[in-house]
């Protein structure tokens, strides 16, 4: 019997450290017993002679090898675990700061997919552009957070698809093959592989993948968001060289007045408030400021390079949202199952 039970009287209420902890509790904690909670906040798990000793343990019962295939594990378990916490997952974070995540990723998210489809309209004979970019990934980011059950997911474009994209038309386009409809085989037969790796769980391969591989590839998709950057201002010289110093001017405004926004979010300056208030929205502000600040005084005159835009919900070209796939060769359907299995690559290491 503890201390506090002994000085408590037969009629009265008692208040256990277990009715305490269960109030302090947050939502998403309450999923979990309390007895497991407790033992996650321990610290007597975290040490060094505890993982030592669950890991010989682990070890002596792992008898599945690499080469072994449990075909539809690793889709049941998915199901099983993420099932009953489907509809929690969309609600116990439905506040207030749903509203400044929404727009912070709405910006994080745009100005990728602006910087890219410029990249990608020059490259390509302007066959992709910014309606095709954002459609994608809406319709990605949908799909995605729906049926995966996983609404926190961030799809939108990158670097690498980017490169992937141009570079198999600079390949293609001189053979005079459909880009479109070549396009479209390398995604379907790229969607019988990720079936095929979801089927065989084969995510879990990727305990043999190193540290140092993930790192490179991370470092390979920053270098290209710096990268795409510079290049968007290097174009700027094409209109003279008042507008490529003013468009440099304001990248680095919109940079500095950003970061500082964050440090300020994270420093004791102001009230809590208003510093969370600059932290949530210095980013989306920053880029709403200074699209106007060039159309300011003598700023007028300067004539800056726009990117190409298109009718609403409309294609880029003169052409259909459908794609004609059928109309193409027998062998050039199969010539896409190369680079489909480049593509298959380049997902299992950004998604994974």
């Amino acid at each position: 019997m503890s201390q506090s039970d002994a000085y408590t009287l037969p009629g009265q209420r008692r208040s256990s450290l277990a009715s305490t902890d269960r109030r302090s509790r947050k939502p998403w904690q309450k999923r979990v017993p309390l007895t497991s909670w407790k033992m996650r906040q321990s610290d007597d798990r975290l040490s060094r002679h505890t993982t030592r000793a669950s890991g010989r343990t682990t070890s002596t019962h792992r008898h599945d090898k690499w080469w072994q295939i449990r075909w539809f594990r690793g889709m049941v378990h998915d199901i099983r675990r993420r099932a009953p916490y489907y509809v929690s997952d969309w609600t116990d974070a439905w506040d207030y700061r749903v509203v400044p995540a929404t727009i912070y990723m709405y910006f994080a998210n745009i100005l990728p997919a602006l910087a890219f489809s410029l990249d990608m309209f020059a490259k390509t004979d302007s066959s992709f552009g910014v309606n095709e970019v954002l459609l994608a990934s809406v319709l990605a980011s949908v799909v995605f957070s729906v049926f995966s059950a996983q609404p926190l997911v961030i799809v939108g474009v990158t670097g690498p698809i980017t490169v992937f994209n141009y570079t198999v038309y600079d390949i293609i386009a001189p053979h005079g093959i459909n880009y479109f409809s070549f396009m479209c085989w390398i995604g379907l037969w790229s969607l019988v592989m990720h079936w095929f790796l979801a089927i065989t769980n084969a995510c879990n391969w990727l305990k043999y993948v190193t540290r140092f591989s993930c790192d490179i590839f991370g470092f390979y998709v920053a270098f290209i968001y710096l990268q795409k950057g510079i290049q968007v201002l290097t174009r700027q010289w094409e209109a003279g060289d008042t507008s490529a110093y003013l468009s440099i001017m304001i990248a680095l405004l919109v940079l500095m007045v950003a970061y500082i926004g964050g440090v300020v979010g994270n420093s004791t300056l102001f009230h809590r408030y208003v510093r969370k208030f600059i932290e949530d929205y210095a980013t989306p502000l920053t880029v709403i400021f200074f699209t106007g600040f060039v159309h300011i005084g003598k700023m007028q005159g300067v004539e800056l390079l726009k990117l190409p835009t298109s009718k609403a919900f409309y294609p880029t070209t003169d052409r259909g949202w459908f794609i004609h796939f059928w109309d193409i060769k027998v062998g050039e359907v199969f010539l896409a199952i190369p680079f489909a299995i480049l593509l298959t690559i380049l997902f299992y290491f950004d998604h994974n």
